[in-house]
């Protein structure tokens, strides 16, 4: 049995989605246990659009507290196979770690038993951790272009250790649906069975050994000038769904003081690197504002997150103000060096190669995919 404002949520959420819906599901357990006093409600929506987006709900649960309740709207085409859906990365982690709470007709929660059953299966599970590892490559290859900004070079490299663990975790078997922004949910499991000394590694490697409340001033200050500079912008009409609402919900106020609420329960419950890591990941979403703005006053469609051009040069065209501050909270400190990076991106390899060996001897298929170091032949 849900608690009150859960079960009123999920209610709320059903009479405003259900129209457009094919199906609705709710994180389990719906309230986060390890974080429950800033917990928001995570929801699947389900629905025949073309596009992934995210949106934000605030609610007014009956005792008249506001609740923060996300919806990440997934395109039915998907998931409605079940093979196929247990090959999309994080999807089926997302889908198999939540319950279904509302239905369309489609026989959703024996769908999702389907999708379970084949997430093992050699072939898919080879497509699923190729993904995973693949966006390890991805960032590595990012920072190629990015040695005119150390501090955003360490940041792809957060991007790549989340990828690794990503696939770690998936060969253990374990569903990680939001180990992109909050991967410390789940590294202690992974350094007991995987890879001893893992925490520490991760801190070391990505500079997460700093006091999470010197940060926030600096990510305030960014969102003031951004939010002041930057108001949603009169969208071309190829701009791409997922993006608009991005757009929306880092462009709000009340998203920034929810998250910097997350990161300070995070460090009170005594893991300071989850909540640096946490507030870093808030503020190159911040960071991508201007840019996207610019795009869209162009008229030129992109992704919200991934970067079409340099990130310094288009920043300090169009956000100067911002680049100090963004440079403190993705470095923990001011004046991050390439050697730095570099020394961090050694880390990495050694995480990927501990990372491909466990997958190997854990029968884990695995896609071949060329060393890291492969990818990085730009870097000055």
């Amino acid at each position: 049995m849900y608690p009150v404002h859960v079960q009123d949520a999920i209610g709320k959420v059903t009479r405003a989605a259900a129209s457009r819906a094919v199906g609705i599901l709710i994180r389990n357990p719906a309230v986060d246990a390890q974080y429950p006093d800033t917990s928001d409600l995570d929801f699947v929506v389900l629905s025949d659009i073309e596009d992934f987006h995210s949106e934000r709900l605030l609610l007014c649960a009956p005792d008249g507290l506001r609740v923060m309740t996300d919806l990440t709207w997934i395109p039915w085409v998907w998931i409605s196979n079940p093979e196929i859906a247990a090959t999309r990365g994080w999807v089926p982690h997302r889908l198999l770690s939540s319950d279904v709470v509302w239905d369309r007709g489609n026989h959703l929660a024996r769908h999702c038993l389907e999708i379970k059953r084949q997430m093992y299966r050699a072939d898919i599970q080879r497509k699923r951790t190729g993904i995973f590892l693949d966006i390890a490559c991805q960032t590595v290859s990012e920072l190629g272009i990015t040695w005119d900004f150390p501090a955003l070079a360490l940041f792809w490299l957060h991007m790549g250790h989340a990828a690794c663990l990503a696939a770690m975790l998936d060969g253990m078997r374990r569903l990680c649906p939001n180990v992109y922004t909050r991967p410390f949910d789940y590294i202690d499991d992974a350094e007991r069975a995987v890879h001893p000394g893992l925490r520490g590694h991760w801190i070391q490697a990505l500079h997460l050994d700093v006091d999470p409340t010197r940060l926030i001033p600096s990510l305030k200050r960014m969102h003031a000038i951004v939010t002041d500079k930057f108001p949603e912008p009169d969208w071309p009409r190829n701009m791409q769904v997922g993006t608009r609402f991005e757009y929306r919900y880092w462009l709000s106020s009340e998203e920034l003081d929810w998250r910097i609420r997350v990161a300070l329960e995070m460090a009170q419950r005594g893991d300071r690197a989850a909540a640096v890591f946490y507030l870093r990941f808030c503020a190159y979403a911040i960071a991508r504002i201007p840019m996207v703005f610019a795009r869209a006053s162009e008229g030129v469609d992109v992704s919200f997150l991934r970067p079409e051009k340099g990130v310094r040069p288009e920043l300090q065209k169009f956000a100067p103000e911002i680049v100090d501050d963004l440079d403190l909270v993705l470095a923990g400190r001011p004046g991050l060096s390439i050697e730095a990076v570099r020394s961090s991106l050694s880390m990495l390899e050694i995480l990927w190669g501990s990372t491909t060996t466990y997958l190997r001897a854990s029968g884990t298929p695995v896609t071949q995919f060329r060393a890291l170091e492969l990818y990085h032949s730009q870097a000055v």
